[in-house]
């Protein structure tokens, strides 16, 4: 029972000792912790793989996980901030025939999100 409990306390431990995205990320000027929110709010994972996000584990469209570290973003975008908040915002606006919905979200909803993905 005593080594049962000490493995509890372990694993409630260990899953509290992940990273915590910023609230003010410098490269995007976004609240990553609110980024988070919107992803799971605007159901972001039901296509994606998004890590850190639960339930994100969708593989409908491509992963959304080491964004920092791509080039292009969407197969033709530079990847910068500004470029990743416009695909966010209106993706059909950049590629007309991309499969990614227009979900709504607002400019500051983007750079939030944004925020949460460069910061992964």
């Amino acid at each position: 029972m005593a080594k049962t409990l000490g493995c509890l306390i372990a694993v409630f431990f260990l899953a509290g000792c992940g990273k915590q995205p910023p609230e003010h990320d410098p490269l995007t000027g976004g609240n990553a912790r609110k980024g988070k929110e919107l992803i799971a709010e605007y159901g972001c994972g039901s296509c994606h793989k998004i890590r850190g996000v639960p339930g994100a584990n969708a593989t409908v469209a491509p992963p959304l996980e080491d964004i920092a570290k791509r080039v292009y973003l969407a197969g033709r975008l530079a990847n910068k901030p500004e470029s990743l908040e416009r695909w966010i915002l209106d993706p059909r606006s950049v590629d007309p025939k991309s499969a990614m919905p227009k979900v709504g979200v607002d400019k500051d909803g983007a750079r939030d999100i944004a925020a949460y993905l460069y910061n992964q």
